[in-house]
């Protein structure tokens, strides 16, 4: 290095995961490598691939890219945080490795974090890959048993939601405030998938930091409605859906609503077993009562540790109410909740 030299630190690092991805992880780092005005800092993590999609990648995008390899799948969530802890951007981002970004992503999210005091968080809007003019989401929602999913979801796009208001962003893709994530310490590792983004968003809602949704920052999602109208959902997913969704209710939720979760539950669940009678590759009732069972279990067998972060993020003033206008803010109906997809 030449004497009086110095390193260009990135402002943005944007993470993605991959575990067998193949070209769909490759699509996605070139949708970020080719963004207009943002020079980004990329890094992907490996969640130990067997597919040869790891050394393809290492090759084709050396010195291009930063490399996290683990030996075997450790999680989204802490997979992500790894990337998370390595990044060298004040601002980090989210990309799925089935997403790909539209040119113009970075750079309008980050006009848009700098828009008002302590912005932790941007949400994209996110469309279909193969339908452009459907929605994937904008934002996450909630229902009344701590489940959640992405907002609008399957809806055609308008102008009109140009004005729409996100609390929590989609761990699909966003951006998200570096001094945020070393504060909150990243997603808990314990969801592994699925509701990490949710609890990291009320965590950094409960802690000040505000959520906006940036309608010209636009993310493609190769959402697979044919194979969602096809099986549903997975056993494994199933499982960890269910389990996670009982520790955000127990973690924020009102006990009132806690409480009418012995009603609400088994409403979604029945409204969603009818649901997947009708498909042609579901899987047995046994496995899923399994599956159920499994995350009911691994839902109570954690219930003091749920408890202890209950304690420790609803014990401030206001935090209780704060949550339940939230969640009643964006809440999401049955129909639109218990879609198996």
């Amino acid at each position: 290095m030449l004497p009086g030299a110095f390193i260009l630190m990135p402002e943005v690092s944007v993470v993605i995961l991959n575990w067998n991805g193949g070209e769909l992880t490759r699509e996605a780092i070139i949708s970020v490598l080719n963004q207009h005005g943002v020079a980004a800092e990329v890094i992907v993590v490996d969640n130990g691939s067997t597919d040869g999609s790891r050394e393809k990648i290492k090759e084709e995008f050396k010195g291009r890219i930063r490399m996290i390899e683990n030996h075997e799948n450790i999680g989204f969530s802490p997979a992500n945080n790894q990337g998370f802890q390595a990044a060298s951007g004040d601002w980090v981002c989210l990309l799925n490795n089935d997403a790909v970004a539209d040119p113009a992503w970075l750079k309008t999210s980050l006009l848009r974090a700098k828009s008002a005091a302590k912005v932790g968080l941007v949400a994209p809007r996110i469309l279909r890959y193969f339908d452009r003019e459907e929605l994937d989401g904008i934002g996450v929602g909630f229902w009344r048993d701590g489940l959640s999913r992405a907002r609008h979801r399957g809806e055609i796009d308008s102008p009109r939601l140009d004005r729409e208001r996100a609390l929590i962003p989609s761990g699909c893709a966003c951006l998200l405030s570096k001094k945020m994530l070393e504060e909150l310490k990243g997603f808990d590792p314990n969801f592994f998938i699925y509701s990490e983004d949710t609890d990291l968003g009320i965590r950094a809602f409960l802690s000040g930091w505000e959520c906006l949704f940036e309608p010209k920052a636009v993310i493609y999602h190769r959402y697979s409605k044919a194979t969602a109208r096809q099986t549903g959902y997975s056993p494994f997913k199933l499982s960890l859906v269910e389990r996670n969704r009982f520790w955000i209710l127990i973690r924020y939720y009102p006990v009132h609503m806690i409480l009418g979760s012995f009603l609400t539950s088994p409403i979604r669940l029945i409204y969603q077993a009818l649901q997947a009678l009708s498909l042609p590759g579901r899987g047995s009732a046994l496995t899923s009562a399994w599956a159920l069972f499994k995350a009911v279990f691994g839902a109570f067998a954690t219930l003091p540790g749920q408890l202890t972060r209950r304690k420790q993020w609803l014990s401030k003033p206001g935090a209780k109410s704060a949550v339940s206008r939230a969640i009643f803010d964006h809440f999401i109906p049955l129909k639109e909740i218990s879609r198996l997809d």
